[in-house]
């Protein structure tokens, strides 16, 4: 099969399926688990169990493949301990691909693999959000024994005259948003200004000055020097802060068609509540920023509290979703998607925040439950994820962004 060289944040070795401590999300959701045909010759040929797994797969509407018919608890196959049942029967051989890696999420960049987990797996969370500082390396690894050498890696929207650079642009990205010395929202303020001069070079199609920009941007001098001066290039502006904001929350969540998940609304029950904002009705824009402002001591705290776990979310984000090429457009409409996402999130937690901030252990439970089960729509709900993007279709620029979601 061969070695290949991976690229990953080093908690992925520690990482281990466990059905007996896991809540098995992946499973009890009404997720599409993709089989592929190859997969389902597999299950054509178990002669004990051939109809009984067939039975309850129908043909993918959108494409090749098959589809697991979701119940009302997930996965009919999941059986007693969140275990699940084709594998304890037959092995891990007979599963698709889509359960054979998840949480891990794949990019193969010809030489180097890409690989990470997603927070949508609570275990995986854990991992991510509990680091000290999510630290790389590179491993040599063989591939699995079910890949047989064949396996096609993690779709992504690369370019593939950018292979040759994207690594360097995400190690230096991710430089950027664990600077400590930055807060979080400094360190958005800095990439963005990162992304846009990449993408300015990419245009000029002049690979090879990449190298000298990422070097600036990792340097001393360029932190000493000019940091200073963008960051005061930028005036966040609290009234146009409501107005994206929750004008973004309100095309999602006013909109019963893009997300009803009953565990994600009650956290926006708890936004409602914090904020005194009604998503069915016009948003008082004037009120919204009122409201944000007479939570600036609670959002000192809460930064000082969650900079640590936010910091590894971003870097495990734009890692993870190959930033800046995560969906279709520009650099900068990537970067604009990347901050509305997790602008999305920190105000969710805010909220719960400033609802429960008494009880230490527990809010912060709730808070990185939260991040799961949010993340779950913004990684599986193409309605959650149109939605963002639709509305952020002209609201792109990057200075407009800064002064508007950055504080």
């Amino acid at each position: 099969m061969g070695e290949y060289l991976y690229l990953q944040p080093k908690y992925v070795g520690k990482f281990h399926c466990d059905g007996k401590v896991c809540p098995a999300n992946c499973c009890k959701r009404d997720w599409r688990i993709l089989i592929d045909y190859e997969t389902f010759a597999k299950y054509q040929s178990i002669e004990s169990d051939a109809h009984e797994i067939t039975s309850q797969l129908e043909k993918n509407p959108e494409g090749e493949g098959y589809l697991i018919k979701q119940g009302v608890d997930g996965c009919p196959f999941m059986i007693e301990g969140c275990y699940c049942g084709i594998q304890r029967k037959h092995g891990e051989q007979f599963l698709s691909e889509t359960c054979l890696t998840y949480p891990r999420q794949l990019c193969n960049f010809g030489e180097i693999i890409e690989r990470t987990l997603t927070p949508t797996c609570p275990l995986a969370a854990e991992l991510i959000l509990n680091s000290k500082r999510l630290e790389f390396e590179f491993a040599q690894l063989n591939l699995p024994d079910w890949a047989q050498g064949n396996l096609v890696i993690g779709k992504n929207k690369v370019p593939q005259e950018i292979y040759p650079v994207i690594i360097e642009l995400q190690l230096t990205a991710i430089s950027i948003l664990q600077e400590k010395r930055l807060t979080i929202n400094h360190r958005l303020i800095i990439l963005g200004y990162y992304l846009f001069q990449v993408e300015e070079i990419i245009q000029r199609n002049e690979l090879h000055l990449l190298e000298t920009l990422n070097k600036i941007y990792r340097s001393e001098e360029f932190f000493a020097e000019q940091i200073p001066q963008l960051l005061d290039s930028v005036n966040f502006q609290i009234l146009e802060f409501a107005e994206t904001m929750f004008g973004l929350l309100k095309k999602i969540y006013g909109d019963g068609e893009v997300l009803t998940t009953e565990s994600n609304l009650h956290y926006i029950e708890k936004l409602c509540k914090a904020f005194s904002v009604n998503f069915s009705a016009d948003l008082n824009i004037r009120e919204l920023a009122e409201n944000y402002f007479d939570l600036g001591e609670i959002k000192k705290s809460f930064d000082a509290d969650f900079a640590g776990a936010f910091e590894n979310y971003l870097v495990n984000d734009f890692f993870g979703g190959v930033y800046p090429y995560k969906v279709e457009g520009t650099i900068q409409q990537n970067y604009a998607v990347f901050i509305a996402r997790f602008k999305i999130l920190e105000l969710i937690a805010l909220s719960i925040f400033a609802e429960s901030r008494a009880d230490e252990n527990s809010t912060r439970t709730e808070i990185f439950k939260m991040l799961t089960d949010i993340s779950m729509d913004l990684n599986h709900n193409e309605n959650y994820l149109a939605a963002i993007e639709n509305f952020l279709q002209n609201k792109s620029d990057i200075t407009t962004l800064m002064r508007s979601l950055l504080d």
